[in-house]
């Protein structure tokens, strides 16, 4: 373990008690020591290696081309599928590709006329965690050494949360009565807030943390429209007001991508805009039919550029 500080005009530094000298590294333009003592830290911290993979969001407009460029990522691919629209993506386009969808949405096998709700949230969250710690497990156990997950779609993941959170919240009850109120999904307090946003940021929080074992992680979301302040004031509105996602969902991603569709010479095609590239300048253009490999050499060309200046 290396413990940097920087030096006055002294040769000697105390630090937490320690006496730490300098070195004789004249490439260092500040001091650093090794301290026997301090070595008992090492095993609080981990070899910092760059992530070989990345998280990627796609969002935009329904059928305007998200789950396509998902599946052109590295191979085995993982889909959890809440739209129950994958397999016919992958029939049609990638049927000789190893690709995986699991359809984790579960109904209701008795009508409740307390929750005239045909799905049943809580059964559906409760398989996409243990679907999540399982697929995690095996990566981290190297059983799975690299391919792809998609989230498709990180918008119904928050929805289904939302309700799972209402149902726990119902059960449970302050000085104002029931917590959350399950028919209209309404929860009392800010303060309860925390229990949907927590069990999201468990969820997609073990996810990112597997790009360091080389698996990509792919999130898919609806678009909202643009918000009212943006329209009025003639603003480009903030990615957590269109993407229609739980607010931290852009934090997590590495790149986001709006997929739009415009026409082109009397034919509708589908094209990206680059709205964040791994903290690369982001390029002005649309680019049609995007993919894993355009990504990739976007990332080049955009490395290349910082590099030259």
């Amino acid at each position: 373990m290396v413990i940097q500080v920087s030096w006055g005009e002294d040769s000697e530094l105390e630090y937490f008690g320690v006496k730490l000298e300098k070195t004789n590294d004249k490439e260092l333009d500040k001091g650093v020591l090794i301290d026997s003592s301090l070595k008992d830290l090492d095993k609080y911290f981990k070899d910092t290696i760059k992530p070989t993979a990345f998280v990627t969001l796609f969002f935009g407009d329904t059928d305007c081309g998200k789950t396509y460029p998902a599946m052109t990522f590295p191979e085995p691919i993982f889909i959890i599928d809440t739209e129950n629209r994958a397999i016919l993506t992958k029939a049609y386009n990638f049927d000789n590709k190893a690709i995986n969808i699991f359809e984790p949405v579960q109904f209701k096998t008795e009508f409740d006329g307390n929750n005239v709700d045909p799905f049943d949230s809580h059964k559906t969250i409760e398989q996409i965690t243990k679907f999540v710690i399982d697929f995690a497990n095996q990566v981290k156990q190297r059983k799975i050494k690299q391919g792809t997950l998609v989230i498709d779609s990180c918008t119904d993941i928050w929805t289904f949360i939302q309700d799972w959170g209402t149902i726990e919240l119902s059960k449970r009850s302050n000085k104002k009565g029931a917590r959350a109120d399950n028919i209209t999904g309404e929860i009392t307090t800010q303060f309860d807030w925390k229990v949907p946003n927590k069990k999201h940021f468990e969820l997609l929080g073990i996810l990112r943390s597997l790009i360091k074992y080389g698996i990509f992680i792919v999130f898919t979301a609806r678009e909202e429209k643009t918000p009212d302040y943006a329209q009025q004031q003639n603003k480009n509105p903030l990615l957590k007001d269109i993407i229609r996602a739980q607010k931290d969902v852009p934090f997590l991603a590495d790149i986001i991508i709006q997929s739009v569709k415009r026409e082109n010479q009397g034919q509708v095609k589908n094209y990206a805009l680059i709205k964040k590239l791994r903290g690369l300048p982001v390029p002005n253009q649309m680019v049609e039919n995007i993919s894993y490999d355009k990504i990739i050499n976007l990332i080049k060309q955009q490395k290349e550029k910082v590099d030259k200046k």
